[in-house]
């Protein structure tokens, strides 16, 4: 079932002088709000010092628009989801107009259970496979733990989609941006006069997860996973202890940055897996390079699988992520054997 769209705008060599107005900003989220028929419920707009970009957020009762702006490198970007169906608005003309837009990038992406609404093959192909003689999982005792600034939910013999980045793979900036939003996203649900519930703070920590992606997959940073004898450090590593201390369903390997899809075995929990991948492959490929200091962010983001919709929209989510990202033929990317070949129709039980 499709639940919702949303849509992901880029908006290139614009006036940077109009991306540090802010109410032009504000008139352009007017427009939207009135030409779309939507109904604000909050908002909140920031300027940062310095270059003085913008970001803006309203919560929506359809759900929200944001965006974020970059003086410096002429570039803007917008993001509007709506759980209900919307007319498509002109963003090409408005922000050419508006914001003096070179060029305009417009991304629509349906939300939800895809597997009835014609999907690429590759994401269809994926979709077809259900995980034979899988364990139950029960969610009834979930515990969250704060290791920095995202919360960890955590479950024994749950199951979890885990990123983690370079050091250097987005600009302090950015993370700056992403984090005021992730903030100023909690402080607005606050305001609903009422406790937020888990699930909400972890949709909205969900949100920050995939922004963050998005930026990920521009290729910021050193890359140096590009680099086939450093890649295969980290996919040797993720390798060694599959079906001993945890098993493998989906990785890949970026430039930049890293995604699994793992259930932890008896014994073995989330926290140390994870850490004992970093920690291995940051001293090696620190030692090759004859460097030494930070090679991988400290934290990093995981999330608890909740559902086999879930589950298999993750698998695609990984499987996807190069060719996604502009990467042909890229080869450290694969949907484990005991995922990927088990008998169609026989479902994974949560």
């Amino acid at each position: 079932m499709l639940v919702g769209t949303e849509w992901i705008i880029d908006a290139f060599d614009c006036d940077a002088e109009k991306l540090r107005d802010a109410a032009l900003l504000r008139e352009i989220f007017s427009l939207v709000v009135r030409d779309l028929h939507l109904k604000v419920i909050d908002e909140v707009w920031h300027q940062f010092p310095g270059e003085r970009g913008v970001t803006g957020f309203n919560l929506l009762s359809e759900s929200h628009l944001a965006c974020h702006t970059y003086p410096e490198n002429r570039t803007a970007t917008f993001n509007l989801y709506c759980c209900r169906s919307r007319p498509e608005w002109n963003w090409t003309k408005n922000l050419t107009e508006m914001l003096g837009a070179g060029n305009v990038s417009i991304q629509k992406v349906e939300r939800g259970d895809k597997r009835n609404a014609g999907n690429l093959p590759a994401v269809a192909e994926a979709s077809r496979f259900r995980t034979a003689n899988f364990p139950k999982v029960s969610f009834d005792e979930v515990t969250i733990r704060e290791r920095g600034r995202l919360p960890h939910w955590e479950k024994e013999g749950g199951i979890y989609f885990v990123t983690f980045r370079l050091a250097d793979s987005l600009p302090k900036e950015i993370l700056q941006k992403l984090e005021f939003e992730r903030e100023t996203a909690l402080k607005v649900l606050e305001k609903l006069e009422r406790n937020l519930s888990p699930t909400e703070k972890r949709k909205v920590d969900a949100l920050f997860s995939e922004k963050l992606d998005e930026y990920l997959d521009k290729g910021y940073g050193s890359c140096i996973l590009k680099n086939d004898r450093l890649a295969k450090i980290v996919v040797d590593s993720l390798l060694h202890f599959d079906g001993e201390h945890y098993d493998l369903f989906a990785w890949c390997v970026m430039p930049n940055h890293v995604h699994i899809v793992f259930r932890p075995l008896s014994g073995y929990d989330l926290a140390n897996i994870t850490h004992s991948w970093k920690s291995f492959t940051s001293k090696e490929i620190n030692r090759i390079l004859g460097k030494t200091g930070k090679f991988w962010q400290r934290e990093s983001y995981d999330r608890l699988i909740r559902s086999q919709e879930e589950f298999e929209s993750v698998i695609r989510y990984v499987a996807d992520n190069p060719a996604k990202a502009g990467l042909k033929d890229w080869r450290w990317v694969n949907i484990a054997r005991r995922y990927s070949a088990a008998a169609a129709g026989k479902n994974i039980v949560f």
